[in-house]
């Protein structure tokens, strides 16, 4: 049975190429002698004449053409998978699949992913918000690659990196009587329609940071996934919410927004990007961690 092989179709196209074997001989790291050794065996191995000689020239067949014309197109694109290969394997080729724990932190990711993309044309970016096992469970069943969370949970084979700090102030708009406040206690939310994006209350800081110590709880809740209907709810008084500063101070402009501090001594957080530490050597993942945590992005 005739079997080709990819080496067969490298010497076709690089005699043809070259237009002998001493130079054809030479692209390909052997002796003449060696080359035609190989295109007798190439002959005898596929069972039909590739080459007649005219003169001191080796002229192709018809099977032989037929064979340089699928070589022209059948090598190119081997040396292209190679070298995507390659570049997956160095880290310089891929899909970055972002999950997100954090709603608000969509504003901050479009200022990292902008450069970013810039930085690496060759590296795509996929952001996921919704995980069948959640954001940790998505990291193990590489579902994403890194996992954006204000909550990071440390297990065996995770890595999480801090790439910026935040307070979550309460947002409260133009005619809210707390809108002057300096700050504001868990009793005072008590009749307040809490607006919060649809996470539940015990994932929520709000609640396990501020109001559930005090044994507190909103006179009511109401879930907005899209956070512009968010602000725009708060700024006409339908209710008010928990926030980044920095989100409230970017919006300010658009909304007529009022960061009040939760509680005397406030409520601190910090944005973690976390990663599987068996990728610690994919170059265009790590670089978009060092990158996320460079000083001049982050927020105000």
């Amino acid at each position: 049975m005739s079997i080709l092989e990819r080496s067969h179709l490298t010497i076709i196209r690089e005699v043809a190429r070259e237009g002998s074997l001493t130079a054809a001989g030479a692209r390909l790291n052997l002796t003449q002698p060696a080359l035609s050794h190989s295109i007798r065996k190439i002959e005898q191995q596929l069972g039909v004449k590739i080459w007649r000689r005219e003169g001191r020239s080796l002229v192709l067949t018809q099977a032989g053409e037929w064979l340089l014309s699928l070589a022209n197109r059948l090598l190119p694109q081997f040396e292209l998978a190679e070298s995507h290969l390659e570049q997956f394997a160095n880290g310089g080729r891929g899909t970055l699949r972002i999950g997100m724990e954090c709603h608000p932190c969509y504003q901050w990711l479009l200022k990292v992913v902008s450069p970013y993309l810039e930085k690496w044309p060759k590296v795509d970016v996929d952001v996921r918000q919704k995980f069948q096992f959640g954001g940790i469970g998505a990291l193990f069943s590489n579902e994403i690659d890194i996992l954006v969370t204000p909550d990071p949970l440390y297990k065996p084979g995770l890595k999480f990196t801090p790439v910026f700090d935040y307070e979550l102030v309460l947002a409260v708009g133009p005619e809210h009587p707390l809108r002057k406040a300096k700050f504001v206690l868990p009793e005072q939310l008590a009749d307040e329609t809490l607006i919060t994006y649809p996470v539940p209350s015990e994932r929520l800081d709000i609640y396990t940071q501020f109001l559930q110590p005090a044994g507190i709880g909103p006179r009511q809740q109401k879930q907005i996934e899209t956070t512009d209907i968010m602000l725009v709810m708060v700024t006409h008084g339908r209710g008010v919410a928990a926030l980044p500063r920095w989100l409230v101070k970017e919006y300010a402009s658009r909304f007529k927004l009022y960061p009040v501090k939760l509680g005397k001594h406030g409520i601190a957080k910090q944005i973690f990007l976390g990663h599987r530490e068996t990728d610690d050597n994919i170059r265009y993942l790590c670089n978009f961690i060092e990158f996320a945590a460079s000083p001049h992005l982050i927020v105000p």
